[in-house]
C-alpha cells in the first residue's frame, strides 16, 4: 500500500466487540488486583537463624571439615 492509499476497515461482529471486552477487562483486572507476596513464617526464620547460630564448621587435618550443633 502507498501512503495515499487507504487500508480496508476490519469488520467486527458483537462477539467480537464482547470478546475484546472481556480480554481487555482481564488484563484490566491482573494489573490492578494486589498479589499477596509468599514468604516464610516468622517462626521458621528464626528457627533458620537460631541453627545458623548454634553451627560450628572447622577445619580438621584428617578430614576435610568438622561440623557440630553447640546446643
Amino acid at each position: 500500500y502507498s501512503l495515499n492509499q487507504k487500508l480496508p476497515m476490519q469488520t467486527f461482529t458483537h462477539l467480537d466487540f464482547l470478546q475484546i471486552t472481556e480480554n481487555e477487562k482481564f488484563i484490566k483486572d491482573s494489573f490492578s488486583t494486589e498479589k499477596k507476596e509468599k514468604s516464610p513464617k516468622q517462626e521458621t526464620i528464626n528457627n533458620i537463624l537460631n541453627y545458623s547460630k548454634a553451627l560450628s564448621v572447622r577445619k580438621s587435618k584428617n578430614i576435610d571439615f568438622i561440623e557440630m550443633v553447640l546446643n
